[in-house]
């Protein structure tokens, strides 16, 4: 006989692997600090070479006006300026990457244990059903 509770506590856990399930496969496998710190080594990587990239293209851009000035430029200066503008930069980067996965993990964190609570259901109807 067909346990209509049963089925849609199942059903529910399906839709949750289906639609739920790979985002929120992280939340389970690391904790917040491990979860977070990978992320925020990832942007740190692909900020500091999206950095170089836009510094590049601006370097090519104005390569002109740099070869004109290159013997009047206070190159330690110019180099200063360029570290200070990096290090704001990745700060950001880094600041709203941590924001976002932070909040990322914390509701992927409650739909995880959704999903251990519809679980816990599912196995206390089958061990009823066993039982009879």
């Amino acid at each position: 006989m067909l346990n209509q509770e049963r089925i849609c506590e199942m059903t529910r856990l399906a839709i949750f692997d289906k639609e739920d399930g790979e985002e929120c496969k992280p939340m389970i496998q690391y904790f917040r600090s491990d979860y977070i710190a990978k992320e925020l080594l990832k942007s740190l990587i692909t900020g500091t070479i999206a950095f170089f990239v836009i510094v590049g293209i601006a370097v090519l851009y104005r390569a002109e006006e740099l070869m004109d000035q290159l013997n009047s430029m206070d190159i330690r200066k110019t180099l200063a300026q360029g570290v200070l503008c990096y290090a704001v930069c990745m700060a950001v980067y880094l600041l709203i990457t941590y924001a976002v996965y932070y909040i990322r993990y914390t509701r992927g964190r409650q739909k995880v244990k959704k999903y251990y609570k519809h679980l816990k259901k599912v196995n206390k109807i089958y061990r009823e059903e066993e039982q009879m």
